[in-house]
């Protein structure tokens, strides 16, 4: 029967950190498919979110987009992109399906951040000659960024969980781990490597809750001193 012993032993096995299948290795995989898809997801969302909720055209676009990430099969999507695109473009078309899953939240932050600026500062910013550009340069960024780091927060959970799947495609993470540890009945293998999943998920689930507290007080107390 499985133990805690077993799965502390099997954590602490230097065996199972090195290597191409190593956690060390695959946690970096993890992390930088991750990291990359939030990326691209935020360079192209979070012009489109600011436009939006500046002019407050397209806002039906917004809520169509937030609206259809709920009812797409995350799976489902990642294994169409590759079959569409072949294998050998299957890096590309995981990127692609976890860029997808992130726009929605960072969309949806970046538009409710501007758009829920006062417009008494909106015309204020206008007042003083501010072009549009510099209307979001100025004001419009930093009174949506915490908006636009909760997005990013959620964006995280959602693509740090899906990249979990990217190993039955022929990529790395480290859902290589579980699903292995799964088929050979690996239970340590198994916990372990969920159990650094959850870890990463945490532990950048509070860092950008964090730096959304941040920019809450920021703005709170740039408010304050108005």
């Amino acid at each position: 029967m499985f133990s805690l012993g077993e799965l502390f032993d099997w954590l602490t096995d230097a065996e199972n950190w090195t290597g191409r299948y190593g956690l060390a290795n695959l946690f970096v995989e993890h992390l930088t498919l991750t990291l990359v898809s939030l990326a691209i997801a935020g360079l192209l969302a979070i012009p489109i979110g600011v436009a939006i909720g500046q002019s407050g055209r397209g806002e039906t676009l917004v809520i169509a987009i937030s609206s259809a990430s709920r009812a797409i099969p995350t799976m489902g999507l990642m294994f169409a992109l590759v079959m569409v695109m072949g294998v050998e473009f299957r890096q590309f078309a995981v990127v692609l399906a976890l860029v997808g899953i992130a726009i929605p939240p960072v969309l949806a932050g970046a538009y409710a951040g501007i758009k829920s600026i006062p417009i008494v500062i909106r015309e204020g910013a206008r007042a003083q000659g501010m072009t549009t550009l510099q209307q979001i340069r100025h004001v419009g960024l930093p009174l949506s960024a915490s908006s636009i780091a909760g997005g990013f927060k959620i964006a995280y959970l959602q693509v740090v969980s899906t990249v979990v799947l990217a190993p039955l495609v022929g990529l790395g993470g480290l859902g290589f781990g579980v699903i292995q540890g799964l088929a050979l009945r690996d239970f340590a293998q198994l916990t372990g490597s969920a159990a650094v999943i959850v870890l990463l998920s945490i532990t950048g689930e509070r860092l950008f809750a964090k730096a959304q507290g941040k920019l809450d007080r920021r703005l709170t107390l740039s408010k304050t001193n108005r």
